[in-house]
């Protein structure tokens, strides 16, 4: 059982990264948590390999708040900055401003800010804030459900989405097999077709690139091109046969026929 443990989860590369997201998602834990996981497996050695997955799962962070961010600007939801930014310039001077006047603002605002070392990013404010007490009536969603809003409301959509992701609870014998096994329904709370659906999206978010519309080779067009030619030919013979077959009668049909006429 160990040998395939650590042939499905010995490595970092084999693993789902969306799963240290959820743990970095976690107050309690952030990143602090994904780092200790890393220097296990290495026999606690902070060496490059910790370093470069923990840059790993920080860069898929800052990658997903990117995404999050702009589509929180088309569809109308901007960030909440904190009162620290310079509210210089938003008076009813501005008012009667156009578009433009106000970008620029905006962006001589977020400059200003910027140089007086204010942190203007969910990802740098959640991970440089404490880390929150690991106590037993803890509520992870009521605990973004809390603080989302007011503090970190981009990374708050982030963890929306990524915590509602479903984890399967099988026995850990049916977790190496695809035999067809039956599930002990006590050790699953998920229906065979969510099951079925997350198997199939790890399979695809592992796969390497698929190429559908596959250009054939000349070999390959010949070797159809022959098959074509091949079986041209015996539909050919086939109906040259069936059709002298119906023309011509039976001999002793023909024979029968004569004997007829000449006694007549």
């Amino acid at each position: 059982m160990q040998d395939k443990f650590v042939k499905y989860w010995g490595s970092f590369d084999k693993l789902n990264h969306y799963l240290f997201i959820a743990i970095v998602l976690d107050p309690r834990h952030k990143l602090e948590k994904v780092v200790d996981y890393f220097e296990i497996l290495d026999d606690g050695d902070m060496n490059e390999n910790v370093e470069a997955n923990t840059k790993t799962v920080k860069d898929l962070l800052y990658d997903l708040y990117k995404v999050y961010e702009e589509e929180g600007m088309e569809s109308g939801v901007g960030e909440v900055v904190g009162s620290q930014v310079s509210s210089e310039g938003t008076s009813s001077s501005s008012k009667g401003l156009t578009e433009l006047e106000k970008r620029l603002k905006e962006k001589e605002q977020r400059r200003r800010a910027m140089k007086a070392g204010i942190v203007n990013n969910d990802v740098d404010r959640y991970l440089g804030d404490p880390i929150e007490g690991d106590g037993e009536d803890f509520d992870l969603l009521n605990w973004w459900r809390v603080n989302g809003v007011c503090k970190y409301p981009i990374l708050a959509r982030i963890a929306r989405d990524v915590l509602a992701i479903p984890v399967s609870t099988i026995a850990s014998e049916s977790s190496f097999s695809t035999s067809g096994r039956i599930i002990d329904p006590y050790r699953s709370s998920l229906s065979p077709r969510m099951v079925e659906a997350l198997i199939c999206t790890q399979n695809w978010l592992r796969s390497e690139n698929v190429y559908l519309h596959h250009m054939p080779t000349v070999e390959e067009m010949e070797l159809c091109e022959e098959a074509e030619r091949e079986m041209l030919k015996m539909s050919c013979g086939a109906a040259v046969g069936s059709s002298r077959s119906g023309m011509l009668p039976p001999k002793s049909k023909l024979s029968k026929s004569k004997t007829s006429s000449f006694r007549a």
